[in-house]
């Protein structure tokens, strides 16, 4: 599930000017620019490989440090990624994008409390850019904690900056589900569906299934188990859509 979120967490990158600060800077900068290659295309080893010399080079830079972090985290290393992006935080106080990350980490280790700070923070701060990722990670946390109307009202606000996210869709859809509303939770699923597909991610059907048959329609709800077992061979919710099929096809209620 971790490398889902990879969305909304933000690799932070250079100015093109940076690498006036000297030799040991500009190799720092070259090799963290290629970690951030490798940890796009999910290569976490070299990345990390590559963003370990870079802090050798130049053990100051904050953002060497928030990337550092989010290798970390992707790899479930939690510890050390909180570390890291304490530190650039440290490093740079006004450090938005790792503030939202951070918050993002310790919804994983359940620090309920410094991660709303946190966010409030990144959110309080008028001139940062990743406005729906924060308001995704809020959601998040609320959604992690069974709150499930401020958990509804921080996805709304996602979605007013980014319609198309896959995760956003698909928590969006769950809290509805949860508050249960089944009708509109089976709708935003099916928004999910259609962002998530290509993703290969099957939560958004699994949950889709499951609205559309709280909402009535157990002929929508088979036709989405179904999808799931023939789109997803590899799929998380495979076997429980398989099963979830069969008590359909029973009757079972």
């Amino acid at each position: 599930m971790v490398r889902w979120f990879l969305f909304f967490l933000s690799v932070a990158a250079l100015s093109s000017c940076a690498s006036t600060a000297g030799d040991s800077k500009s190799r720092a900068e070259l090799h963290m620019t290629i970690g951030n290659s490798h940890f796009e295309k999910g290569n976490y080893p070299y990345a990390l490989q590559e963003l370990l010399k870079a802090e050798k080079l130049d053990p100051q830079n904050p953002l060497i440090q928030n990337n550092l972090g989010l290798i970390y985290y992707m790899r479930e290393r939690y510890d050390l990624a909180e570390k890291h992006i304490r530190r650039a935080i440290q490093l740079e106080p006004k450090f938005s994008d790792a503030k939202n990350n951070l918050a993002r980490i310790l919804i994983d280790v359940k620090k309920y409390d410094e991660s709303e700070r946190l966010l409030q923070q990144a959110l309080d701060d008028l001139t940062y850019a990743g406005g729906d990722r924060a308001w995704f990670n809020m959601g998040y946390l609320k959604f992690s904690q069974e709150q499930w109307g401020p958990a509804k009202n921080a996805f709304e606000q996602s979605l007013k900056l980014i319609r198309d996210s896959c995760l956003t869709n698909n928590y969006y859809g769950r809290t509805l589900f949860e508050l249960k509303d089944y009708k509109a939770a089976a709708l935003n699923l099916d928004k999910a569906v259609g962002f998530c597909q290509k993703q290969l991610f099957d939560e958004p059907h699994y949950y889709s299934a499951l609205a559309w048959y709280r909402a009535g329609d157990p002929a929508k709800s088979k036709a989405r188990f179904k999808e799931i077992i023939s789109l997803y061979p590899d799929g998380k919710f495979r076997e429980k859509a398989r099963a979830m099929l069969q008590l359909l096809e029973k009757g079972v209620k």
